[in-house]
């Protein structure tokens, strides 16, 4: 075995100098709240599509798919699924929807649609929910490193350094920064992975053969989950099995799409991302590179988790070792000297793309939504009555913010407690409170009926019921503890039946916004600033 070594720290300390000089760069470039926010609407296909990737493949994710596989099998590939059913609905649907609006933030369409208190209500839902999942990104792979170093990488400094240095190059060079260093980020990502993958199968006996030969012994390579009492079951017995098992193919494909449509569709990360492009043509393309970059990316995290089954027997990696923890070990005592710094400092470069897009987008919807709506009385940071003086003062407003936002995330991170092992996290936490938003912006878009009192009334349910499925356990409310996977979908059925029925219910106002569904949206061309 060969241990973490000083040239592998030296690696890690070179890479991470090295993107935050990237990300400082871009400083000089930024002079409005469009450059900071939307880098001007200049940037290429490519760029914002390997951006969308390394976005949502945070450190959690990086460790998690394969602790996926090395926890449930091959099962877990069914969540390639969820692009093509999310796909079409992203490119024809939402993508030009937003390119129409000319928004800064999704949830400014809200309140157009309904009124100023349930966009205020989806932009703070997405700021709460993404304030945690940026300080559990940071905080569980410095965990797990911490922990298969023993104590070689320390916890806390490594949290600290991660939150600083991608905090200072998201306040100094806004949006272009973070897409740039992404990019980046996703070649030192994805080249660990592939370096990892082969050096597994090469040092398995039989290579892939070998590899499939021990994981059939162990009953991994089933494409179904086995149910216990399944044959004998009623309907209502069944779905219980469904509901309460942490993993079905009903429920890797169901959550999965869910949670794509929800990231995709209504999280500000990703539509703020659509902005930047030049046209809608151009974010098209950059979705469609996303996508294979996205399947590319589960394939061979799903062999790396399903070689590192039989890599693990033969190579008799310690016994108390937990499944999310063999991954880490596996690169910082096996993979050579140099390797095994690059692969660290994918991990690293995971978090650090989740956290410098969720700082910038957070603040984007902080600046937009509540600061210039209500403090400075704007609709939108587009409004042509905001001067130049006022223009200056939001984009030191917004560096601010970042520098603050990133301060209380990398503390928060210091403190985050166990929720369960990676892929328990990822499955939960970072899909979950997608699903009550995702239903806000159903009813929004697709509904006449829904109006803005009983919206809100789901939204806040939906959230509240979503919350309680995730943290049902550590709450000691059993009732709620469901499968890992289904927070997201129960998070979206219950705020759109909810304010569906609620809608015909409680007496609707004489103007609820049904100019602003998605079909009279895309029927009108919107010359003024309102839109109207």
């Amino acid at each position: 075995m060969i241990a973490l070594t000083t040239p592998d720290f030296i690696i890690c300390i070179i890479y991470l100098l090295f993107i935050t000089g990237l990300g400082a760069y871009f400083y000089k470039g930024q002079k409005t709240t469009k450059d900071f926010f939307l880098a001007g609407k200049s940037m290429g296909w490519l760029p914002v599509g390997l951006s969308l990737m390394a976005t949502l493949t945070s450190g959690i994710g990086y460790i998690g798919q394969p602790t996926g596989a090395l926890k449930f099998g091959i099962m877990t590939i069914w969540g390639l699924l969820a692009i093509p059913l999310s796909f079409p609905i992203v490119i024809w649907v939402f993508m030009p929807f937003y390119h129409r609006l000319n928004v800064y933030t999704a949830y400014e369409y809200m309140e157009k649609r309904f009124n100023v208190s349930i966009r205020s209500l989806t932009s703070g839902i997405f700021i709460i929910w993404r304030i945690t999942w940026m300080a559990t990104a940071i905080y569980v792979p410095s965990m797990v490193l911490n922990v298969v170093t023993d104590g070689k990488l320390p916890l806390i400094p490594s949290i600290i350094v991660l939150g600083i240095l991608a905090t200072l190059y998201t306040a100094m060079g806004g949006v272009k920064a973070v897409i740039w260093t992404d990019v980046f980020q996703f070649i030192i990502m994805f080249g660990g992975m592939i370096t990892a993958a082969v050096l597994i199968v090469m040092n398995v006996d039989g290579g892939i053969p070998g590899i499939w030969n021990s994981i059939e012994k162990q009953g991994m390579t089933n494409f179904i989950a086995h149910l216990d009492g399944w044959d004998n079951a009623n309907i209502l017995e069944k779905f219980k099995l469904y509901l309460y098992t942490d993993a079905t193919v009903l429920a890797i494909i169901v959550s999965y799409t869910v949670g794509k449509l929800g990231n995709y569709c209504v999280d500000q990360v990703m539509v703020q991302r659509y902005l930047t492009a030049r046209d809608l043509k151009t974010s098209r393309m950059g979705f469609v590179c996303n996508c294979f970059a996205y399947c590319f990316y589960i394939l061979s995290m799903t062999l790396v988790g399903a070689a590192l089954i039989a890599f693990s027997q033969e190579h008799n990696f310690p016994e108390n070792l937990q499944k999310d923890q063999i991954f880490p070990y596996f690169i910082t005592n096996v993979m050579p000297v140099g390797i095994a710094g690059l692969m660290i400092a994918s991990i690293y470069a995971a978090s650090m793309s989740s956290l410098d897009s969720g700082v910038n987008s957070c603040i984007t919807a902080f600046t937009n939504d509540f600061y210039n709506r209500f403090w400075l009385r704007k609709k939108t940071l587009e409004d042509k009555t905001i001067t130049t003086k006022e223009q200056s003062k939001n984009l030191y407003m917004a560096r601010i913010a970042s520098l603050i936002l990133g301060i209380i995330v990398t503390f928060l991170a210091c403190f985050v407690g166990s929720m369960g092992d990676v892929f328990v996290i990822s499955a939960k936490l970072i899909n979950g409170f997608i699903g009550p938003l995702f239903g806000l912006f159903i009813l929004a878009m697709f509904t006449k009926k829904a109006h803005a009192y009983p919206v809100l009334i789901a939204g806040i349910i939906g959230s509240f019921i979503t919350g309680l499925t995730i943290f049902a356990e550590k709450l000691g409310f059993d009732t709620f503890e469901v499968g890992i996977m289904w927070p997201s979908t129960i998070g979206v059925i219950t705020t759109v039946t909810l304010g569906y029925v609620l809608s015909w219910i409680i007496p609707e106002p004489s103007h609820n916004g049904r100019d602003w569904t998605f079909i009279a949206v895309m029927k009108k061309h919107y010359d003024n600033e309102d839109g109207e």
